[in-house]
């Protein structure tokens, strides 16, 4: 495919072979998983499934790289299917306008998932998603809170247990500690959360039993997605 000649020349035909037989799924289609997904339909990966039933608002135009003003209102894992139509015509994309949890989990993140990208704000839709690729051997990545933080510098790909410095990566280790999942690759932030200059009420992520609405700038969690798509790529051609 003359679209993938660029990936190819850097990883070779056989590497990129692997790409074409892989299967993601990408959970939450934000600043994050938005950009996670367009680097991986880009990457050449073959199957992607987008899991979201979120719609874009106009608040979403500072940092999420599938919105627009013309997006407003829509569904974004439609826009997304659009967009992966317009990049990579080969990519076969599965998605689904649905809130995953317990009760549907199982259907929509088949056990033949190569590598399942968690980009979800739910905490108990997060956790379950982590329970479910554990007991099933799926690999994963999670993404923990980018929101409230200014240095892209201080993202990293680590173990949840070695976290620190993100409210979300603190309550999530303690429910996996709970499970006895003993291991999680996440990307987290080191940097001290920033106090917001004022409250947002809308999009809040949940906290326990706090609602809290975080600021973001718009580089941050684009490259929080950049970076888990280049674990995933790199995790594929080494393990499949």
């Amino acid at each position: 495919m003359e679209e993938l000649v660029r990936t190819e020349m850097i990883i070779g035909l056989d590497n990129l072979n692997k790409l074409k037989k892989s299967k993601v799924c990408i959970l939450g289609l934000g600043g994050v998983g938005g950009t996670a997904f367009e680097a991986i339909v880009r990457g050449g990966v073959g199957e992607v499934t987008v899991i979201d039933n979120d719609v874009f608002s106009i608040s979403n135009l500072n940092r999420q790289i599938l919105s627009s003003y013309d997006s407003v209102g829509k569904s974004k894992v439609l826009v997304a299917f659009e967009r992966a139509k317009s990049i990579n015509k080969s990519c076969k994309i599965n998605y689904y306008d649905e809130f995953i949890d317990a009760s549907n989990i199982e259907r929509l993140i088949p056990k033949d998932t190569d590598v399942v990208m968690d980009a979800i704000d739910s905490r108990n839709s997060k956790v379950e998603v982590i329970r479910y690729c554990k007991d099933n051997n799926i690999e994963i990545i999670s993404s923990m809170g980018t929101g409230n933080k200014l240095d892209p510098t201080k993202l990293k790909i680590m173990d949840i247990y070695e976290t620190n410095m993100c409210p979300l990566a603190k309550i999530i280790r303690r429910d996996l500690r709970k499970l006895d999942i003993k291991s999680l690759n996440v990307i987290s932030s080191d940097e001290k959360p920033i106090k917001p200059e004022f409250i947002l009420e809308e999009n809040s992520v949940s906290l326990s039993n706090k609602k809290v609405s975080p600021g973001s700038m718009s580089y941050l969690p684009p490259i929080s997605g950049y970076m888990m798509a280049g674990y995933v790529i790199n995790y594929l051609i080494e393990n499949k």
